[in-house]
């Protein structure tokens, strides 16, 4: 799978690139040309690392060890009770507390650095953004 990755990214990338813009060079094709190319090419490789990258995840989630198939799964659990702990757990036991007279306040965990990791994990960074940006975003699932 690795291979794959490597392929797309080393051979093919440099060798095409290299060929169209020689092609710019000698005036076979116009500078919009070159720039439409280059972006069809991108997006290409783009979707090829995209499926590659998936061939990896169902490799791992097939292993049976643990340390191979549970790390992705680890680090949502991780995220997901830091997550809980500030937002759900530690207001509701400070609330609780207080409702019992033993004034606790619970810290709060800095979870700055957690949160590009779950976004990231959950599939909720910026896509949806770029999305309305470029006018391609759904309304509805019915889309």
């Amino acid at each position: 799978m690795l291979s794959k990755i490597l392929s797309v990214l080393g051979g093919d990338l440099i060798g095409e690139v290299g060929d169209l813009i020689r092609q710019w060079q000698d005036g076979k094709i116009s500078k919009d040309e070159l720039a439409f190319k280059i972006k069809t090419f991108e997006a290409a490789n783009e979707q090829a690392i995209r499926l590659a990258q998936l061939e990896i995840n169902k490799e791992e989630a097939k292993h049976s060890s643990l340390f191979v198939s549970g790390g992705r799964p680890f680090i949502v659990w991780v995220c997901g009770i830091g997550f809980a702990m500030n937002f759900l757990i530690g207001p509701l036991l400070t609330f609780l507390c207080a409702l019992a007279g033993v004034p606790v306040v619970f810290p709060t965990i800095d979870i700055s650095g957690m949160m590009p990791l779950l976004l990231g994990l959950l599939g909720l960074g910026g896509m949806r953004t770029y999305e309305k940006m470029k006018g391609v975003a759904r309304n509805s699932l019915n889309d």
